[in-house]
């Protein structure tokens, strides 16, 4: 038993000196024998040559932008030709060099007053028909008895134009309801100036039917229209929609760029009218040629042109 208790107190106490002293063994043992530093020191040194570059690296090259070539003005190329405006712009700008561009814009209102002043008459027709009649012919009793359709006045209750019933050679006019606004027509005195309506002659003819021994009936009635005007017209029962003699008739005078619009419609023959010093008159009308005589007389100086102006088409 002793002699354990030695050998434990032994070991550790050699346990415990090498702790201490560690540092010291370690220094001991990582020192060199002197023999082998002098072989150390008797060595020559080798020289270290330098390196040469690396001669045979593949030479990377990198291209420098190219720079475009500034061209001319002269040589520039236009994508389009400018305006003629533009163009003469750009020439005074740059000090007046050059003559300006041939191709300019003209004057808008040069333009008008060309268009105007081709015509120094200075009156033109712009429209010129026959104005339909107001009136239809239903049916007649004998030689003096009338009835006519109202074609202005269409009866929608019973789906038809109401009839009115007039006498020959007897002047009417025109009464109107102040409620439903439904015309009559009256019986008045010739002298009456709101008189409407007359009916001057009717003449009955029969004509003879195709593979039939009936004839069939074909009336002409003339008719005076006062407010209309013009001269008398003729309808037949066989007319569905008939013309008046009447003309619509409409004027454009102008003075250069200013206008002027003239309504003649059912005015009689040389009913003056005009502006800016001119009096025009309609002496005559010829509706197959389209053509209608005016009369032109100058205010200030008396002078009096005439000229035959056409109508349009």
């Amino acid at each position: 038993m002793k002699k354990f208790l030695l050998i434990v107190v032994l070991l550790w106490a050699g346990f415990l000196c090498f702790i201490i002293f560690k540092d010291k063994i370690h220094a001991f043992l990582s020192e060199e024998e002197p023999e082998s530093r002098e072989l150390v020191a008797q060595a020559p040194a080798k020289d270290v040559a330098k390196s040469e570059p690396f001669t045979d690296m593949v030479n990377i090259v990198v291209a420098e932008p190219v720079k475009p070539k500034p061209m001319a003005e002269e040589e520039a190329e236009v994508p389009f030709e400018p305006l003629p405006q533009m163009e003469l712009s750009k020439k005074n700008e740059e000090g007046g060099k050059g003559q300006a561009s041939k191709k300019q814009l003209p004057d808008p209102k040069s333009m008008v007053i060309a268009d105007y002043n081709k015509d120094p008459f200075g009156l033109v027709c712009t429209k010129f028909s026959r104005l339909p009649s107001r009136f239809r012919l239903a049916s007649w009793e004998g030689t003096r008895k009338v009835f006519l359709e109202d074609l202005e006045n269409f009866d929608h209750f019973n789906n038809s134009y109401p009839q009115h019933a007039f006498t020959m050679n007897v002047p009417y006019k025109e009464l109107k309801h102040a409620n439903t606004g439904k015309s009559r027509f009256m019986i008045c005195k010739s002298s009456d100036v709101n008189k409407r309506l007359m009916l001057l002659s009717l003449d009955v003819k029969y004509e003879a039917m195709n593979h039939s021994a009936k004839k069939k009936p074909i009336a002409f009635l003339v008719i005076k229209d006062y407010k209309l005007g013009g001269v008398p017209y003729q309808v037949t029962n066989h007319m569905e929609k008939p013309l008046t003699s009447a003309y619509a008739l409409e004027f454009e005078q102008f003075n250069g760029p200013q206008k002027f619009f003239h309504d003649l419609t059912g005015k009689p023959m040389r009913h003056p009218f005009g502006g800016w010093g001119y009096e025009f008159k309609i002496l005559s009308t010829n509706f197959p040629d389209r053509s209608i005589s005016v009369q032109r007389k100058n205010q200030k100086t008396g002078k009096i042109t005439r000229k035959d102006i056409l109508g349009p088409s």
